[in-house]
């Protein structure tokens, strides 16, 4: 079985996410720029890579044609709903995704929580809370309606990922739907790598939507590199004519894509609010949770389209410990930093690892964190307690709004205190501040989140 490549259409075009260079008619075989390709190798992170190309990705998919005004409305489905009139979000993405997939995907929703503002000592607080999306209830379900627009697009028949439970099991729902409204010739097949410590009833999920799926045991935290996957997947494979689409987070580039349309979405119509009110919009802290990249870059991607003086900022929360930037971030003067309640590292085994294909593009964000600069993305590190806390403000009473958030995605409100602490450290005003917190689900739990979901999160109710 080999690895399919293909040239998207017309309308996309490349551009590495480091350096900025732009490359016509993009190429899911266009991996790593040429141009940074020796930069890397002299960063000790890198330059034991045998083969940067067939390990990492800079260069993603980009298109111009959907104008900056379009974001402004609101939409059925997709995107965010507003009263600033409606639009059908297929029709916003047809010069984009010219085959019109009608499947459903779900709506996120847009709201403030002022018991979190009170509780973290920031003026306004409001959530992008993507967990209504209908296949998997988290971020996953938005990238794998690009990837299956593509994938009907192009006629691609297999597609494979190493997943931790969500884009898999996202995927594989779509997928499923699919297959049971075409003909045979035009089914598809999803192929699924999972860490072999995978709680036994989420490899039965994928299975029971015609998954084939392949627990792997690497080792805590190890995500497999391009060239192990092929040849897990070709194991796999009944058909050794048969290609497949690598479509693990980073390799398939739409999803980067299709977060900075979100982004840029959610930041206008919050602008638009914040307006309403008189408030400047120039003081917004955008909170998410960092995985692989995917969701960080695609909201870094989201803001670069933004006036520069109105750019929101963004910071990537992180399990304390182990997490993708830790090669990338060496210890630095601390800024008034307080000693944490506990020092446990969290529960969020989604966060963790120490490989990503989009590698390069995080260690580049790593390279500016100058945190009163717009443009720069800073990181907080978030410990178990703090992770509680937040949970018990966003998953506890009645009275008050709540979230479905898993552990991974709790991360996220966990920095909410820190960033309230650092934004006053570099002499600004938190009462001024806004922080829109992404919340990226309620997905498939391994068994140590299940557990740490009933000793330590659940345990106040």
């Amino acid at each position: 079985m080999a690895e399919q490549t293909f040239q998207f259409g017309e309308q996309w075009h490349g551009r590495c996410f480091v350096c900025g260079e732009v490359y016509k008619n993009y190429h899911t075989g266009d991996r790593v720029c040429e141009k940074c390709t020796e930069r890397y190798r002299k960063n000790h992170f890198f330059r034991d890579v045998h083969d940067l190309s067939s390990c990492f990705v800079t260069i993603l998919p980009e298109t111009e044609s959907i104008m900056g005004e379009d974001m402004h409305k609101g939409f059925d489905d997709l995107f965010l709903a507003s009263g600033q009139g409606n639009a059908n979000p297929r029709e916003l993405l047809e010069k984009v995704f010219t085959y019109k997939l009608l499947l459903p995907c779900g709506q996120p929703s847009l709201f403030e929580m002022k018991h979190l503002a009170q509780f973290a000592g920031i003026g306004n607080t409001w959530v992008l809370d993507l967990s209504p999306y209908i296949w998997s209830g988290t971020l996953k379900d938005l990238r794998s309606w690009a990837v299956m627009s593509l994938a009907v697009e192009h006629k691609i028949k297999n597609l494979a990922l190493w997943t931790a439970g969500n884009a898999g099991y996202s995927l594989a729902k779509m997928v499923h739907r699919w297959n049971a409204t075409v003909s045979e010739v035009e089914r598809k097949t999803v192929y699924s790598l999972v860490d072999s410590s995978a709680p036994p009833e989420m490899v039965v999920n994928l299975r029971s939507l015609q998954c084939r799926v392949a627990p792997v045991s690497t080792g805590s935290g190890t995500i497999l590199s391009r060239e192990q996957l092929y040849h897990v997947v070709a194991s796999m494979a009944e058909e050794e004519k048969e290609s497949y689409w690598q479509v693990t987070d980073g390799w398939d580039g739409v999803g980067i894509f299709i977060y900075s349309l979100l982004a840029r979405q959610c930041f206008y119509l919050l602008k638009h609010e914040l307006e309403q009110r008189n408030i400047t919009p120039s003081n917004i802290y955008i909170l998410l949770p960092l995985g692989t990249g995917n969701l960080l870059l695609g909201f870094v991607r989201g803001m670069e389209q933004v006036n520069q003086a109105e750019r929101a900022k963004v910071v990537a929360a992180v399990p304390f410990g182990d997490h993708m930037m830790m090669p990338f971030l060496p210890p630095g003067p601390k800024v008034n930093d307080r000693p944490k309640m506990r020092r446990d590292q969290p529960e969020a085994p989604k966060l963790t690892g120490f490989y990503s294909p989009l590698s390069p593009c995080l260690w580049h964000l790593a390279q500016d964190r100058d945190f009163s600069h717009a443009g720069a993305v800073d990181f907080i590190e978030v410990d178990r307690a703090s992770q509680i806390e937040a949970a018990a403000r966003i998953l506890g009473s009645a009275q008050t709004p709540t979230v479905a958030s898993e552990p991974s995605a709790l991360i996220a409100f966990g920095a909410l205190k820190q960033l309230a602490q650092r934004v006053r450290d570099y002499g600004l005003t938190s009462e001024s501040c806004v922080a829109l917190v992404v919340n990226s689900g309620f997905g498939i739990m391994g068994m140590e989140e299940q557990k740490f979901f009933t000793e330590s999160i659940f345990a106040f109710r």
